[in-house]
């Protein structure tokens, strides 16, 4: 890789050099046809200007790498050609006596030349995006058309020339080769701007693009300026080549700076239209030059005869190519809108469209990936594209060429089954089957459990939808097939989430504390906060009712802001009326979709800090599928824990990945799940794996509670195996804050 050059210390000074080159050439111009000067004075900005853009150009070459550093390396041999050339037309200006026509040495000529052919093949060289053979045969028939038209301008001029000047000038099919690389050189400037990507700032190469009429301007203007010969149409074209050089890498240092990213973008008919100009105005251009020349003359030249057939030919050759090439673009496009750019199977819009068209018994599965999104974050992007890949050419394998398989965005995917529910049968089966074999994820081998909602009678996309939302909403749930019940549910969860806000405001929720104790005298050493919600009518609705549409709407969020802030305030209210040391701990349940929340950390510091509670009497409950994928909510976690705040694992065990959350996650107090503690006095096994759970947690020096005990054994035992805390409907049932108060009066305990 080149060394990186500051931009900013070169453009610092050689852009505002090549302008001041180009304003000393233009007063030297107006100043020269009035007063007069040395003939060799209008060489100095000429010079110096060609000379600021070969510095600009190496500089650049030296900033960028890979092909972008070729071409402008290759661009800076092309413009020091040039700028040999103009030194060595300074020599034959300053030499070379003459009257009218000012000199012109073969040796200049061929400098111009080799330098105007380098930065064509530069540009053509320069990578621009996958562009199809019609596209290049195109470009070259545009180039084509450009130099016929080119060719039959110029034999005109040359006569016109010969007439005036009497052959006089030398080399002029040399000019005339010069005339038509020019004008060519612009043209393939413009075709590669319409290719699909370019590694090269789209401004720098509209700024290069000028350039490309240097020479036949300067022959022009040669003619043009013969009054004052203290004048050279070179040297007054020349500055602004330098300045439009320095420009396109001044442009191409900001794209790499940042400033101005180069674009890249897919080809899109509207482009070839654009290009359809060219031949066009070479066309227009043409039949004027002809027509001009007949009705003056009377007659046309072999030469313009010839070269405006041809000319025909070549438009029409080229406007057939862009026919066909426009034709390819719209199937290409269209394939694009009806398909996924992942995996090539069809878009949601087809498939929605499929669906609505399907006629006969059809049914409709709808898939969700679960956890692709921990898989996507903790294996890297790569790997969750590969997954993808490889699960649709599962899907498409599975069902083979009669249905219809979509991805329908993210992990979804969609299947249009021909066919009755019993007919579709073997395929879900298999479907659900093959969810236990694992794909391949760059390197890693995954499986993924997935959620599949069906539907297979009327409107059966939708349907279809409501069934995964109960399948992905539910732990166990794997295959949903819709029934009436599903849109009673929905329906439900509608009126429950309108209520919802409508509650939060009129103050129908409030907060219930259930006790936690320690074993085995059963005094109150902290309690778990609990959310419970009375409507106005006196109606209670269920935490398992409302939290989850809670979540499911974003609600939980602004609801667990009132949570913290009120259960920060009691605790600290307990602590003011009985001692630091009257509760250890206020545990607050916090749901998966709070930890996602970023501002969660700084909410619940603010509630510390408004209240005056220590952070460590606050203890933070989060269940291990919440922060199994890693990702924003263990980076929560992490942002809980640095404040001070216990963080307690609840439902240890009837999740992912336990082990290894203890070692990931900033844990302080493992929640044992009811589901081990109903299985104490059991069988060995059972109480095997709760005695295991209170050795790691003591070996890791973390606390332990025992949740859901009920009967006197089970306290008993759970003492035996080294539990030192629990809570249960033994102790207490969750009760009212008032209530709590009478348990922290002194030498107050729960009996077992």
């Amino acid at each position: 890789m080149a060394v990186a050059t500051s931009p900013s210390r070169w453009r610092s000074w050689y852009v505002p050099f090549a302008v001041l080159m180009a304003v000393a050439d233009v007063l030297l111009i107006v100043l020269g046809t009035r007063y007069g000067f040395h003939r060799l004075v209008v060489w100095v900005p000429a010079v110096c200007g060609v000379a600021t853009a070969v510095v600009a150009f190496t500089v650049t070459s030296r900033d960028t790498d890979g092909p972008l550093a070729v071409f402008w390396r290759r661009v800076a041999v092309a413009m020091g050609a040039v700028l040999v050339g103009s030194v060595s037309h300074t020599v034959d200006v300053a030499v070379i006596p003459f009257d009218g026509m000012p000199p012109l040495g073969a040796r200049t000529l061929l400098c111009y030349v080799v330098g105007t052919l380098l930065a064509i093949i530069a540009l053509l060289r320069l990578p621009s995006g996958g562009r199809s053979w019609r596209q290049l045969t195109t470009a070259v028939l545009d180039l084509a058309v450009v130099a016929v038209t080119a060719g039959v301008a110029a034999s005109e001029y040359l006569g016109w020339a010969v007439d005036r000047f009497g052959g006089q000038a030398p080399a002029w099919w040399l000019n005339l080769a010069m005339v038509a690389i020019g004008v060519a050189g612009v043209t393939v400037v413009v075709k590669i701007m319409s290719a699909s990507r370019s590694p090269a700032a789209r401004t720098a190469l509209w700024w290069l693009s000028p350039i490309g009429i240097a020479g036949p301007l300067s022959m022009i203007l040669m003619t043009a300026l013969l009054p004052w010969p203290h004048l050279n149409g070179s040297a007054v074209v020349l500055p602004f080549v330098g300045l439009f050089g320095t420009l396109a890498a001044h442009a191409q240092q900001r794209a790499r700076a940042g400033r101005r990213a180069p674009s890249a973008r897919v080809a899109h008919p509207a482009v070839y239209r654009r290009g359809a100009a060219v031949p066009l105005f070479a066309t227009g251009m043409t039949s004027l030059l002809v027509g001009t020349v007949y009705l003056s003359t009377g007659h046309l030249s072999t030469v313009q005869v010839a070269g405006t057939t041809l000319l025909l030919l070549l438009v029409v050759t080229r406007q057939a190519f862009a026919l066909a090439e426009n034709a390819t673009l719209l199937e290409t496009v269209a394939h694009q809108a009806m398909h996924d750019e992942l995996t090539g199977l069809y878009g949601r819009r087809s498939f929605t469209a499929a669906v609505a068209a399907a006629e006969g018994p059809h049914t409709v599965v709808l898939i969700d990936l679960k956890d692709f999104r921990s898989i996507n974050d903790s294996l890297g992007p790569g790997a969750g594209d590969a997954l993808l890949t490889g699960y649709a050419r599962r899907l498409t394998a599975i069902t083979g060429e009669q249905a219809v398989v979509a991805r329908l965005g993210g992990d979804e995917f969609g299947l249009l089954l021909p066919g009755t529910p019993d007919a579709t049968a073997d395929t879900v089966a298999r479907l659900v089957a093959a969810g236990d074999e694992p794909l391949s994820a760059a390197g890693h081998e995954v499986v993924v459990e997935v959620s599949i909602g069906i539907a297979d009678d009327t409107d059966l996309y939708r349907r279809a939808e409501i069934a995964l939302r109960d399948a992905a909403g539910h732990a166990d749930a794997r295959v949903v097939r819709y029934d009436a019940s599903l849109e009673r549910q929905l329906n439900q969860r509608a009126t429950i989430a309108a209520d919802l806000r409508r509650g939060m405001s009129t103050g129908e929720f409030h907060m219930v504390y259930q006790p936690i104790v320690a074993l085995p005298h059963g005094l109150i050493t902290g309690v778990e906060s609990l959310i419970r919600w009375t409507r106005a009518d006196g109606r209670t609705i269920s935490p398992a009712d409302f939290v989850p549409v809670a979540e499911e709407t974003g609600l939980i969020v602004e609801l667990g802001e009132w949570i913290v802030d009120e259960v920060c305030a009691q605790a600290a209210d307990w602590r003011r009326r009985y001692g630091a040391e009257a509760l250890g701990s206020v545990g607050v349940n916090v749901s998966a979709r709070q930890l996602l929340d970023p501002g969660l950390p700084d909410m619940v510091a603010a509630a510390l800090a408004r209240h005056g509670l220590p952070a460590e009497q606050l203890t933070v409950e989060i269940t291990e599928t919440a922060v199994f994928g890693g990702g924003r909510a263990l980076a929560s976690v992490q942002a809980l824990s640095e404040l001070g705040v216990q963080i307690a694992l609840d439902d240890l065990g009837t999740g992912h990945s336990s082990l290894g959350l203890l070692r990931t996650c900033p844990v302080d107090v493992i929640k044992v799940d009811k589901s081990f503690v109903d299985g104490l006095n059991g069988t060995p096994h059972q109480e095997a794996i709760a005695g295991a759970i209170a050795d790691i947690a003591e070996k890791m020096e973390l606390s332990t509670v025992a949740e859901g005990v009920e009967r006197p054994e089970q306290a008993r035992r759970l003492f035996e195996l080294g539990y030192r805390r629990a809570q249960g409907f033994l102790f207490a049932r969750p009760m009212s804050a008032e209530a709590i108060d009478e348990l922290l009066d002194p030498g107050v305990g729960i009996a077992a």
